[in-house]
């Protein structure tokens, strides 16, 4: 738990840094009168609650059963120039009463397309607690990830999250876990959006990729 302390603390931190909260201030128009802020928010923090499935029968886990909750907590922060940085904490709770953990920072960039955004992005992390990698089954493992989300506009509410890609690999573990995903997200306002959306992973701990979990997340995230 001392990790999930550290990157907690981490995440609070970002979000009281003055270098990263968003200051609109006040727009002054040409007749002189000041405008209301219209900017959208820098920052945005996230929670997402996302139950999980086995995805193939092995052993006494049959396809479609469900295995765990995955209960994620998120930060970014978006720059003028289009670079976002973010930050995330992650607890996957399991059927068996064991824990798993992930810490992961991530950089990407914004290509915007008229409705259409691209966004990929590379990032290093940390996985803990009951892995199910080493003789015990708890080795950690730190990783490095690359994801590639594309989200098309349809109007001023919805956004459809048409694909995010992720291929996630140990430096020192023989573990991989590709994941494929799609959703949509409303935008209340500004500053506050639901979202849901359908995933499905795999898992290469040596013997190739296997189909491992599919899942279905709900969310909600608030920028300041």
């Amino acid at each position: 738990m001392t990790r999930s302390c550290i990157l907690l603390a981490t995440i609070a931190t970002l979000a009281a840094s003055p270098v990263l909260a968003a200051d609109l201030g006040p727009v002054r128009q040409p007749d002189g009168t000041i405008a209301s802020p219209t900017a959208k928010p820098s920052n945005t923090f996230g929670i997402e609650a996302s139950p999980e499935f086995y995805a193939l029968t092995k052993g006494d886990n049959a396809a479609g059963t469900y295995a765990d909750t995955a209960v994620k907590a998120s930060l970014s922060h978006s720059f003028d120039n289009n670079v976002v940085v973010g930050g995330s904490l992650q607890g996957t709770f399991k059927t068996n009463g064991t824990q798993q953990y992930y810490g992961e920072a991530t950089v990407g960039y914004r290509f915007k397309l008229d409705r259409f955004t691209l966004t990929p992005s590379a990032g290093i992390g940390d996985t803990w607690d009951n892995t199910g990698l080493g003789p015990a089954g708890t080795s950690s493992a730190v990783y490095y990830v690359f994801y590639l989300a594309g989200d098309v506009k349809l109007d001023s509410k919805w956004t459809w999250n048409a694909f995010n890609l992720r291929w996630r690999n140990a430096f020192d573990q023989e573990w991989a876990t590709p994941k494929v995903a799609t959703g949509i997200t409303y935008s209340i306002d500004s500053w506050n959006s639901l979202y849901a959306n359908v995933g499905y992973s795999w898992k290469d701990t040596g013997a190739g990729l296997l189909g491992d979990k599919s899942n279905i997340a709900f969310g909600y995230k608030r920028g300041f």
